[in-house]
């Protein structure tokens, strides 16, 4: 069963960012669309990072600060939809096991505390991006 567990949520890290990214990228002017990832950096961002490879996917795509809100809160979606993902494999199966999440409300603490990091991480390298500019 973990094997089984493991696939599919390395599985869904890929293909969903992917599909919200290629949603996302659809929807952009195409001034933006052109600044955007190309199919090597897009590729190696989801393969390396998964969910992650959000925080990065709206560094290059929005404008300052609306990205780190954003950022954030599509990593947290993310993160949460493979744990809920992995919730519902476990309950649907019936397997009893521990390492799995108990709830929905792990679920969404997972996708809270990601939702929280994300838009920090993109706020502190907002930051000092900021202040390298002033520098020079």
């Amino acid at each position: 069963m973990n094997v089984v567990r493991l696939a599919a949520a390395m599985l869904l890290s890929i293909a969903l960012p992917l599909a919200f990214q290629l949603a996302d990228k659809r929807r952009l002017p195409e001034t933006v669309r052109l600044r955007a990832w190309n199919a090597a950096t897009w590729g190696a961002s989801l393969y390396a990072f998964g969910p992650l490879s959000m925080l990065g996917w709206f560094w290059v795509t929005r404008p300052r600060w609306t990205r780190v809100w954003q950022g954030g809160l599509a990593t947290g979606a993310s993160l949460g939809l493979v744990e809920l993902a992995d919730v519902a494999l476990v309950r649907l199966v019936g397997v009893n096991d521990a390492s799995a999440g108990e709830s929905l409300v792990d679920a969404a603490l997972a996708a809270g505390v990601a939702a929280a990091g994300g838009a920090a991480l993109l706020a502190v390298f907002e930051l000092v991006v900021a202040v390298r500019r002033r520098m020079h």
